[in-house]
């Protein structure tokens, strides 16, 4: 661990850096009362952290914003957002209108860091915890781009965080991996107040943050909350071959009235408090006052900076002898077509399949990279012709994120965010663990690729601790969010090219050990969502719908029912994304039973008359349970005749 106070930068002039810290603390309270609300605590007392961190530090250029070369700073501690756009105005990308429109309907300046929003903002943060481990991830890919270009990716990861975000379980699951894979470009600035929104850190921790750490391999390093302290500290981060901790101590609403207390970590401070406040800093009175000479010093040595390391960029590109790669990654392509495999798909499981094909596509595709919680050999994710990515092969392509469930879906979030396809997999049951990182995928667009196996109450005898029932339901109520269940080889394939082809975040949803596959089933169906597997040709009919191994059992049913002198139309929905409008007022439009191993909820959409589990499952052999819950054919015959009936 080292302490900086004293160093080596005699030479480097810190005479303007303080004005222009206090200029952005003006302007960050200033915003927040303008906007009536926010937290201006965090703004006061970090501010000087992320003005020297973009000052002295980040390499961005201000002509090439997106330039793929670029380091990262990434918000976790989203709630002070407003230091960032007080930084985005310093460099001439908002304005002072933006400024006065933080949190307002309609504005570039929203309550949190919003990603594409505007360039800069790396990614969506606000749940604590969520940057940091979406950091590990775009750091994970720096050193895997690296491997690939011959040192010309070699950009750093910055992350800024506070007590609050290292209680979240995720930050530990995430920085004890990045620990693990000595993820050297890695670099968390730590705004350590001792405060959190209800009382004193005290309160709800006694850890020793320090020694936590160094337990998972960190470089840590402690800093004053000063220009000079901290540019030292960022130097000595940077040279560092594991990643780095700087432990910065501030107060949090430093010269507020309540400075150092959680009163004024979540709300505006009043008019008073703000002209004390604005004195003590040497500000004037009149909000949204910039002196003219600490921005144009601040833009200059930033363009400077990122001008030389563009430039650099821009020379060894051109002496790159296969440029495939970076240049996928430069034009944001991230899709692929898949239309040329040899796979033998007899008496395999599709789990089994799946992982063929993923197979096949990493051959091709080397933007595709990821691996399991610990699953790999039950998901069937491995990479079988790639090696591990870790510490002596930033090269491989198989990430062994360990029982991190959540860690894992973050991490997955930070890889798409550079521009790689990233895939994670494990056990339906366990996508609970994942379901904050899944969303905040599906609310950035992100073309991340969940692989869940094991997917319904024929687990068995596991249990119900491992078997899903309201896990689909609950995945499909995400906006953006495209869950795939097929059933046979032929929608397993289409579900693929589908996820594929597009950039969207997607759930391919796969049973531990169904075999079949149907003359009944196609691929063109899962882009249309839904569509028939067994038709009718009478007036006359019901309609029954399932997707998944549940399929399987309302085809052998309808066969049934028609002995009995009921005609049926059966339909496949692979996707209930994918379904139109029409084509689910269409089957509205006749009596209409779905059947599913899950929870009811998953089909409603479509029809309220729905044959699912309002129970959790039992431990058993899967025969035992579909008889034990009602899913054998002549039960479920029973079913349909009491509906019929009703």
């Amino acid at each position: 661990m080292f302490n900086i106070g004293i160093g080596n930068s005699n030479k480097i002039n810190y005479e303007n850096d303080l004005k222009g810290i206090n200029t952005l603390r003006g302007l960050a309270i200033d915003m927040i009362h303008e906007a009536n609300s926010g937290h201006p605590g965090i703004c006061l007392g970090a501010a000087p952290i992320i003005y020297t961190l973009f000052k002295r530090h980040m390499n961005i250029s201000l002509d090439n914003l997106d330039y793929v070369n670029r380091d990262r700073f990434i918000f976790s501690a989203g709630h002070g957002v407003p230091l960032l756009y007080g930084i985005l105005y310093f460099l001439g990308i908002l304005e002072l209108d933006d400024l006065k429109n933080l949190r307002k309907l309609g504005s570039i300046t929203p309550g949190h860091p919003e990603y594409k929003v505007m360039p800069l903002v790396e990614m969506t943060t606000g749940p604590l915890g969520q940057g940091i481990g979406s950091s590990v991830g775009v750091a994970i890919s720096s050193m895997y781009l690296e491997s690939k270009t011959k040192g010309l990716i070699d950009y750093y990861t910055y992350v800024l965080c506070g007590d609050g975000e290292l209680e979240e379980g995720i930050t530990y699951e995430a920085l004890s991996l990045a620990g693990t894979l000595k993820l050297k470009r890695l670099i968390v600035l730590y705004d350590s107040n001792n405060v959190t929104l209800d009382n004193n850190l005290k309160a709800s921790s006694h850890e020793d943050i320090k020694k936590r750490f160094e337990s998972m391999n960190f470089n840590v390093i402690e800093a004053e909350n000063d220009a000079k302290s901290i540019d030292e500290a960022i130097t000595l981060a940077k040279s560092s071959d594991l990643p780095s901790v700087i432990i910065v101590k501030t107060i949090i609403g430093e010269f507020s009235k309540n400075a150092g207390t959680n009163l004024v970590h979540g709300k505006p401070l009043d008019d008073e408090d703000i002209l004390n406040v604005k004195e003590k800093l040497g500000l004037l009175e009149a909000p949204f006052t910039v002196s003219r000479d600490v921005v144009e010093e601040f833009r200059e040595m930033v363009k400077a900076r990122g001008d030389e390391n563009y430039q650099k960029f821009q020379e060894k590109y051109e002496k790159l002898e296969d440029k495939t790669l970076i240049d996928k990654i430069i034009n944001h392509d991230l899709t692929y077509n898949l239309v040329d495999f040899n796979i033998d798909y007899e008496n395999k499981s599709l789990r089994d399949l799946s992982g063929e094909i993923l197979n096949e596509v990493a051959a091709r595709f080397p933007l595709l990279i990821g691996g399991s919680a610990d699953l790999s050999s039950s998901c069937k994710t491995n990479l079988k012709e790639e090696k591990v990515f870790d510490s002596t092969s930033y090269d491989g392509r198989n990430i062994y994120f360990g029982i991190r469930e959540h860690a894992m879906a973050a991490i997955m979030n930070g890889i798409s965010l550079v521009g790689l396809r990233p895939f994670g997999s494990t056990f339906l049951t366990f996508s609970d663990y994942m379901r904050p990182s899944i969303r905040l995928s599906s609310l950035m667009n992100l073309g991340v690729i969940y692989i869940f196996t094991h997917d319904s109450i024929t687990v068995g005898e596991d249990g119900p601790t491992h078997e899903p029932v309201e896990q689909l339901a609950s995945l499909e109520l995400i906006p953006n969010l495209k869950v795939y269940r097929p059933y046979d080889f032929n929608e397993l394939v289409a579900s693929y090219i589908d996820i594929l082809e597009n950039t969207s975040p997607a759930v391919l949803v796969l049973p531990r050990d169904n075999k079949q596959i149907s003359e009944n089933t196609k691929t063109s169906g899962v882009k249309e969502g839904m569509y028939v597997v067994i038709e009718n040709e009478t007036d006359d009919y019901i309609n029954l719908i399932a997707n998944g191994e549940e399929l399987g059992i309302v085809m052998e049913l309808s066969k049934n029912l028609k002995e009995i002198g009921i005609d049926t139309k059966v339909y496949s929905a692979p996707c209930m994304k994918n379904i139109s409008n029409s084509l689910k007022s269409k089957v509205r439009c006749k009596k209409t039973i779905a059947i599913t191993l899950g929870s009811p909820n998953y089909y409603y959409e479509l029809t309220h008359d729905v044959i699912g589990m309002e129970t959790f499952g039992a431990s058993g052999s899967k025969e035992e349970i579909l008889e034990h819950f009602g899913y054998t054919a002549k039960e479920l015959e029973s079913k349909i005749l009491e509906r019929l009936n009703k």
